[in-house]
């Protein structure tokens, strides 16, 4: 039996083309933009839904939406409307693998059009799921000045280090056994799966949302979102970091693909 398989990509303008019954658009912030994209997205204001708290919690409105809402399919996957996983990527045989993790390319371009053939891309996630746990972006590897940064030192650089300090506390309180990994994963390394996209089977995406979730809205009781509109996404920040401490913690065997960046 064939899977169910939605990839929602979140969005808050004209998404890219491709049609097919797998990539679902969704417009985020619906709540504080209720102007309509169009009428075939999916949006997140329906139902559960935190869509009012897009400005700090980014993409994250239409994972919980999903999370909360969105029951009829298989394997469930994020995408956003100018990046996507190039699921087609083929490792080179003759050639030195390439250590970018982001491929800027035009809707035209041959790896972004085969992600509107349907079919063909089913059976490579359906392929995928039958030897991985999840797919995701391939790391990225945090510096500082050029050096050596962990992730928790680099988001105390570019970010409000007290948000970070008060996630770690929730997350210590609420999951004591993630303590080891903290250290370990954040504290200690500088991998970093970013961008909250990811491809798994239905089962992994609600364990993943109800982890997520139980952290970061507790964060935002405690915490004071900044005037600036960049480090006011904090609960989006943070949550790249959590969704690399999820996989690495559980060990998690992972398939990492390349970003499909739409120009």
């Amino acid at each position: 039996m064939s899977l169910k398989i939605k990839i929602l990509v979140a969005t808050h303008k004209p998404v890219s083309a491709i049609e097919n019954t797998i990539f679902q658009p969704i417009q985020v912030g619906t709540d504080l933009n209720p102007t309509t994209i169009k009428e075939s997205y999916l949006v997140d204001n329906t139902g559960d839904s935190i869509s009012e708290k897009n400005k700090t919690f980014n993409e994250l409105t239409a994972l919980y939406w999903a999370w909360k809402n969105f029951g009829d399919y298989d394997v469930f996957g994020l995408a956003h409307y100018r990046r996507f996983l190039d699921i087609n990527y083929k490792v080179p045989f003759f050639k030195k693998e390439k250590k970018d993790i982001i491929k800027s390319v035009s809707i035209s371009d041959a790896s972004f059009l085969k992600l509107n053939d349907e079919k063909k891309l089913a059976k490579k996630i359906t392929k995928f799921l039958n030897n991985f746990d999840v797919l995701v972006a391939k790391p990225a590897f945090c510096t500082i000045n050029q050096e050596f940064a962990s992730i928790s030192d680099d988001y105390k650089h570019n970010h409000i280090a007290s948000d970070w300090d008060t996630c770690m506390d929730v997350i210590i309180e609420k999951f004591p056994e993630y303590t080891n990994s903290i250290e370990l994963y954040l504290n200690k390394s500088n991998r970093f799966y970013i961008a909250n996209m990811f491809i798994a089977k239905k089962e992994w995406f609600i364990s993943f949302s109800e982890w997520l979730f139980a952290i970061l809205l507790e964060v935002e009781k405690r915490i004071v979102p900044s005037e600036d509109p960049y480090q006011r996404r904090v609960i989006g920040f943070l949550s790249e970091r959590l969704f690399t401490l999820y996989i690495l913690h559980h060990q998690f065997k992972l398939k990492e693909l390349p970003i499909l960046f739409v120009e």
